[in-house]
């Protein structure tokens, strides 16, 4: 399985990815972890006495930029394992198991809480990641404590989510210049966020994620589409978090979580990149629910 389009472009990557945790405002270790699949890549932080807290990161991105400005915080409450998804642009390398016939999600998630020791973890992701945060708690709820799912979880139309992407990154993707792809990049975030602007580094790493990436190797992963009864006795566990700017979830996805009862909060001024445009309101709902207290819905 080839992550990467080539391998210059795979180096490049590593390099960069490098350099984005020399940013990253908090101490971490570097756990590569055998599997069935290949071998797992994770990024530890926070103290072995806390609560531990799995981080899966979306489609074409990895560990590092995902939670560069989430990690300070996060590390302080919880042992944050945020887990390089096989398939994607980070430092997990799958083996020849890793392919749609074979690979599953659920067992691999298990080697993985197995192999680190963990005892009633619980879960976030955004995105893709946020989906499999979603379908661990659903296969394991005894398993896992709770998940919070941000711009991303319930997977209803999968086809109809693909094309609303696609049709907002056009014309950018066709001629995907660094110009071009900024603009992409600028449309799935709130027109009031000027992260990017305030991150150049972390722009500049998910450009060539953009550039380097082979979308085709998130293929294993099968998606699971929603079934309204198959967590009806976990919604207590589970919190949404959305931006106003509905970009690509998609404003009938919070209309979903409202009308179904679901813990859920809408954040102002945020996008699809939600914990990078608004890290303090996520922080905080995120704390506050993970460890027990009541969220207030909006």
């Amino acid at each position: 399985m080839n992550v990467f389009k080539n391998d210059r472009l795979r180096a490049q990557t590593m390099s960069s990815y490098e350099m984005v945790l020399s940013q990253w405002a908090t101490d971490y270790e570097s756990l590569d972890i055998p599997t069935a699949y290949g071998t797992t890549h994770c990024l530890v932080a926070g103290a072995p006495d806390k609560p531990p807290l799995l981080l899966f990161h979306g489609v074409g991105d990895n560990s590092a930029i995902m939670w560069a400005l989430n990690m300070p915080t996060l590390a302080r409450h919880f042992r944050c394992i945020a887990i390089d998804t096989l398939g994607g642009p980070g430092r997990s390398v799958p083996n020849d198991q890793f392919t749609r016939g074979r690979f599953r999600l659920i067992p691999w998630i298990d080697e993985l809480v197995d192999r680190l020791g963990l005892a009633q973890p619980h879960l976030a992701g955004v995105s893709n990641g946020a989906h499999l945060a979603y379908q661990y708690l659903l296969a394991r709820p005894d398993r896992v404590g709770r998940a919070v799912c941000m711009e991303g979880g319930i997977v209803r139309q999968p086809l109809r989510a693909m094309l609303r992407t696609m049709l907002l990154m056009f014309p950018e993707m066709l001629m995907p210049t660094d110009r071009q792809l900024r603009k992409a990049i600028r449309k799935l975030s709130s027109p009031r966020s000027d992260v990017w602007d305030r991150q150049p580094l972390l722009e500049q790493h998910l450009l060539l994620l953009m550039r380097s990436h082979r979308r085709a190797a998130m293929l294993p992963h099968r998606l699971q589409l929603y079934d309204g009864a198959a967590d009806r006795q976990l919604r207590d566990r589970l919190l949404f978090l959305v931006g106003d700017h509905p970009a690509v979830v998609g404003s009938d996805y919070t209309a979903l979580l409202a009308s179904e009862g679901y813990h859920h909060a809408v954040i102002a001024d945020a996008g699809h990149a939600i914990n990078h445009e608004q890290p303090e309101q996520v922080h905080t709902a995120m704390i506050r629910f993970l460890l027990g207290d009541a969220v207030a819905e909006s």
